[in-house]
């Protein structure tokens, strides 16, 4: 069927495998609300939605950027519990066309795209949840990989070529300039993707001061509208969810350490958590893979991999930096969802690497990229223990050995160091431990002595409490704690009473 019809026919089985992944885990019940309309997020999507739809602009309604909303807004009509159902189908399926067309640039057809997209984003619950569930991301994924394709299609050389006509450079400022409306920091990759066509033009002696401004135009007939609404809702302030998200803030002086517990493996810093590795062991010949396209690909798959780099790792970098992003929510709250656009481009990555396997030079080359991309998971950030006077990643605590997660993970707890009071969630995040609760600084580390107010603790646990341990990190190199029974990768228990 997918031969016949290429991207048609994929599209529908696409579709398809959406429908039967969202029965499965919400059932088809589209006349009351689904288990995940009662969630911090999605509430906020569908009174936003509800309220854009009746023309209600009063700000208590709306939280996020709105353009995720406005698209749900009409379908709040005609499915009032589940106006994101059929967004979210049209966006899957968006999101695989615009990964189909860059595919094609690497030389996979619309059939082995189509797996590869279904094998990265539907093959496990845990990625299929971050497509089913309303997320903001699932309008920014199609116009990422849209933006990408445009870009390509505007940029590629070809001898005695024109430059590009009003109608390329307004549909690329219309894709460019609806990613900051759906997520501001999504306006990063509009930047980039704009350099890099600027770049490619001007090499090319393509670049016209006409088609920059084309673009420019389009980008602002969205900007504009946009714009006004935003004016009728809040006036000449930012958002409440964009103060929020600027007081959480972002720590790039971790970004090593962050990186290495989200993308490599979360141990042994959350004992309970996995990392996005862990869960999907197959980004790394996935990236891998890319790796033996651009040794042996044409210059169209130079160029389609260089763009995606050149957006992902900048991208991921920012979220990485961001601190309310931590293991714990990765899975367990769909935190992932941030990365799930980049997930089907390992995919192909992933399919590309094992097709090097059909030969013995394919698989020697094969072999030696993933050595290549695994090399820095050998580099391990591992605890450390540290007198009181020194910078602390980590505290430990004596609690409860028997309380439920979410009440540890979320509990109101303080602790007041040497540099002033941190509260849990914002500031450090709590997790459970065998022995009681760890706290792991998120905004800054723990200075000095330290004190711990957990007012969820039963006595003697609740107040005033010192950590038996700190750590600080402690870079080595060996195999790493994906494999948690070595040694390096155990915290010692505390000492007994």
């Amino acid at each position: 069927m997918c031969r016949e019809r290429p991207i048609a026919a994929c599209v529908a089985v696409a579709a398809l495998i959406w429908l039967i992944r969202y029965a499965a885990k919400f059932g088809l019940h589209l006349t009351r609300p689904p288990q995940w309309s009662h969630s911090f997020d999605q509430a906020r999507y569908i009174s936003s939605a509800r309220a854009l739809a009746h023309g209600n602009l009063d700000a208590a309604q709306h939280w996020y950027p709105l353009a995720y909303s406005l698209l749900a807004a009409p379908f709040s009509w005609i499915m009032p519990d589940e106006p994101f159902f059929l967004p979210d189908l049209a966006l899957f399926a968006a999101t695989l066309v615009g990964f189909v067309r860059v595919a094609k640039r690497l030389g996979a057809s619309p059939v082995v795209a189509t797996a590869a997209f279904l094998f990265a984003t539907m093959l496990i619950g845990k990625t299929s949840r971050l497509w089913t569930e309303p997320w903001t991301i699932s309008l920014s994924a199609p116009l990422i990989w849209f933006l990408v394709a445009q870009a390509l299609a505007i940029a590629e050389p070809s001898p005695g070529r024109a430059p590009p006509g009003a109608r390329e450079m307004v549909v690329f400022g219309l894709i460019g300039g609806a990613l900051p409306l759906v997520r501001p920091t999504d306006g990063l990759m509009t930047i980039l993707a704009g350099l890099f066509v600027a770049a490619a033009l001007a090499r090319q002696r393509r670049l016209r001061s006409g088609g920059l401004l084309w673009a420019a135009l389009g980008g602002l007939a969205l900007i504009v509208p946009y714009a006004c609404l935003h004016l009728a809702i809040y006036g000449p302030h930012a958002t409440d969810y964009a103060r929020a998200a600027a007081a959480q803030g972002f720590a790039f002086a971790d970004l090593p350490w962050k990186a290495y517990v989200v993308l490599i493996t979360a141990a042994p810093w959350y004992p309970d958590s996995a990392s996005l590795v862990d869960v999907l062991p197959w980004m790394l010949p996935g990236a891998a893979g890319m790796i033996l396209a651009w040794r042996t690909g044409d210059a169209g798959a130079r160029m389609a991999i260089a763009l995606v780099a050149l957006l992902a790792i900048p991208y991921s970098a920012l979220f990485l930096a961001y601190t309310d992003l931590q293991p714990p929510g990765l899975w367990t709250f769909s935190n992932a969802h941030y990365f799930k656009w980049i997930f089907p481009f390992l995919g192909l990555g992933f399919w590309l690497w094992l097709r090097a396997f059909r030969d013995r030079r394919g698989a020697v080359s094969a072999l030696a990229a993933l050595l290549v991309v695994a090399l820095p998971a050998l580099i391990r950030p591992l605890p450390a223990p540290v007198p009181q006077h020194m910078p602390a990643r980590m505290l430990m605590f004596r609690g409860a050995t028997n309380r439920v997660w979410d009440s540890a993970y979320f509990a109101p707890a303080t602790i007041t160091d040497a540099q002033g009071s941190m509260v849990n969630v914002g500031r450090f995040h709590q997790v459970p431990d065998p022995y009681g609760e760890r706290a792991l600084a998120v905004s800054r580390l723990f200075a000095g002595p330290a004190l711990r107010d957990d007012p969820g603790e039963p006595a003697p646990f609740r107040s005033a409490q010192q950590p038996y341990a700190r750590y600080a990190v402690r870079l080595s190199f060996g195999l790493p704690c994906w494999f948690r029974h070595l040694r390096a990768c155990r915290i010692a228990p505390p000492p007994a009473i």
